[in-house]
Formats: C-alpha cells, structure tokens, sequence
C-alpha cells in the first residue's frame, strides 16, 4: 500500500530528480543537524544499501527508459559506504542512463582514489565539505578532518577535475565569532583550490547539536550583513555570480539539482529523512518525507514509513514563492498565475525594492537575495 501510495504521487512523464540520503558518518559534527548515525556495522550499511537499491530500481521503471533530469547523494557521508557499496547505489541510478548533472557529497577525509572510476562512469559532480581550512576553526566545528587530511581530500578533488574533468564544489562556514577571519579560507580556496562553484553558509546554532549547548557567541544579524555583503563583493570581484543566497558559480557552472529545488521542481528522495515533492498531472502538490531512523528504513518495506502532506493552493503557492525569490533564476509568474488561478498583477510587484522583473520572471539582486524570505511573505498576503 505505500509503494503505491508514494510512487502513484508522481507524474513520472515529467522530468524528475532524484535524492538519495546516506545517514552515515564517522562522527557527528558539533554544528549538524543532518540525520546521520556513526559506527554503524558493515552489515547494517550492506542492508541499507541493498533496501536504496530496490527502491532506485522501482523508481527506474516508472521512468521507462528515460534517465533521471539531475541526482544527488547526500548525507551524512557517502565516502562512508566505500566504494562497493556507494557503486551499487550510483549504477542503479545511471540504469536508464547518466543524469545531466550526478553529484555525490563526499567529506575531505572520505576521498580516496578507489572512488575514482565513479567520476569516470557515474559521478559528473563532487561537493566536498570543507567548512573551513582553519585549525581553530576546524576545532570549534567539531570536524572530524583535520586540517592535513582536509588538504589530502582537496588535492585528490583536484586530481579527480584533472583526470575526468569533474567539477568541483566546495562548501564553507563563516559568521563564526569576532576571533574568524571570514575571507581567510576564501581566499585560500580560491588561490590553492580553483573551482567553479563554492557554497558559503553563515553559521546558525541548531537546537539539539553540541555547538547549541555550548551557546558560543556569534555575529549578530547586523554582524552577519556586514560579514556576508563583504564575501558576496569579493567573490562577485573574483569572478563568481552569486545565484542563489549561499551559492556562488563561476563559468555557469551552477549547481543544476539545487536550481530545480529551488524552481520548485519535481524530485524524488529516498532514505532516512529525505523529503520528496510529488506534482501529479493536474499540478497538486504532495510532500513526503520518510521517518529519520536507518534502522527502520531496512526493517521496513518499500518506500514505507514516510508522512505523507498533500499542500493547499496557498500552500504550494508559498513554497513556489519562497524558492523562486531566493536564486537569480527568479519567480516564474506565469507558472504562479496558474497555480493560483489568477493573473499576478505585475504593477505591485515591480517597485519591490532589490528586485526586477525579467522576461516574465521576478528576479533578485544581491540586496534582493538578503530580504527574499520577507518579500515573499509580502507577495503571499497581496495574493490571499
């Protein structure tokens, strides 16, 4: 009953992205608040892979033939299945062919060159998680990459781009106290580590994580528009256009998966807590989101043990709004007209200061882009 309540959500006609979560890490970083588990057994990630396996596989076959529009593998930590199990879950996806864009997270210390046949056959796309090339700050994480191992995994990224030309995202924190330099690792990334895409996170303090309970001092909300407008300016100067609020892309090299998030988007995600967004042939809107415990997900059946959210008009409108407000790609207020059964009267929304209209799409600049979330609560009451 729940593979078809799950899989009869989707209009599998229209593209489709996939997610695959792998809830698995080493050690739990101080600052995460990620489903993930550590020191799990071989055996439990040999079932674990298995179960994702199958339901990739019944996924496949209500696509047909057609490969997937982008996927990504996240966690946790995928380098923590090795390269056996994390092949099985890669060629499952690539069964009905490569997806434009294929990403695989992988933390610094997990890379090693027995994943590098991946990036030739499967992988078009690394996103390694660096967070910072400070000691001190590597420390005040809760890392558990040192900063030797963390240079090891950026050198073999590098090799990986050399090698199979691979593109390369890597993700930091800033907005970590008084005591942080927030260009120091920019600027060394981008000097000793070129690549096309960095994602660039303020810190923010989730309730239930170690570094919550440590109540450390940080960087205000006027601090952090200080710190952030700096490293938005110095990437925009070094080349980087900054399409969405934490993600900069240089040689449009955008991160292709998180756009169609972002353009609200069809994706299936599989997994301990991975969310999907069904759209079914007449545009209703469905959310699922699968229980956070690895260890039902492989005691359980296919696609069970998820909650299930089918949204209201207002809903699906607000979720639409908020996404599209937050990346350059901007609203699509034709789609929006439709989904609210009425036309969007473009004179209220034009003189909304850091945005513009654009060949039907409401587009945010940098100023834009600080105030998205704001604007769009804006344009939700203007239209209900």
């Amino acid at each position: 009953m729940s593979s078809g309540i799950f899989l009869d959500s989707f209009d599998f006609s229209s593209d489709t992205s996939l997610y695959v979560h792998v809830p698995f890490c080493t050690s739990k970083c101080s600052y995460c608040a990620f489903y993930s588990v550590s020191g799990c057994k071989e055996s439990e990630m040999d079932a674990y892979t298995d179960k994702i396996v199958s339901e990739i596989e019944s996924v496949n076959e209500r696509m047909g033939n057609r490969p997937y529009e982008t996927a990504f593998i996240g966690g946790g930590n995928p380098g923590c299945l090795g390269n056996k199990r994390l092949t099985k879950i890669a060629e499952a996806i690539c069964r009905n062919g490569r997806p434009s864009e294929f990403s695989t997270e992988m933390n610094p210390e997990s890379l090693d060159e027995s994943f590098f046949p991946l990036f030739e056959s499967c992988f078009t796309r690394l996103s390694m998680g660096v967070q910072s090339l400070e000691p001190k700050a590597l420390k005040f994480l809760g890392r558990n990459s040192d900063l030797d191992s963390t240079q090891r995994g950026l050198n073999l990224s590098q090799k990986l781009h050399e090698k199979y030309g691979t593109d390369l995202s890597y993700d930091l924190i800033t907005c970590l106290g008084s005591w942080h330099d927030e260009l120091s690792d920019i600027k060394h990334i981008i000097t000793d580590y070129p690549s096309d895409h960095l994602s660039v996170y303020a810190l923010t303090l989730e309730e239930g994580t170690p570094l919550y309970r440590k109540k450390p001092q940080l960087p205000d909300s006027d601090e952090q528009y200080v710190i952030l407008s700096r490293i938005w300016s110095y990437l925009e100067d070094q080349g980087f256009e900054h399409y969405e609020v934490s993600n900069f892309a240089r040689n449009g090299k955008r991160c292709l998966h998180n756009c169609r998030y972002w353009a609200y988007r069809q994706y299936v995600g599989l997994g301990p807590a991975a969310a999907s967004t069904a759209f079914s042939a007449d545009n209703n809107v469905t959310r699922f989101v699968f229980r956070p415990s690895v260890f039902d997900c492989v005691k359980s059946g296919l696609f069970e043990g998820f909650e299930e959210e089918k949204l209201s008009e207002k809903e699906a409108a607000e979720e639409e709004i908020l996404m599209g407000l937050r990346y350059k790609g901007g609203l699509d207020l034709k789609r929006l007209s439709k989904r609210v059964h009425r036309d969007i009267d473009l004179s209220k929304l034009t003189g909304i200061e850091g945005f513009s209209e654009k060949d039907g799409f409401l587009v945010p600049d940098d100023k834009g882009l600080m105030v998205a979330d704001a604007v769009a609560s804006r344009i939700v009451d203007a239209l209900y």
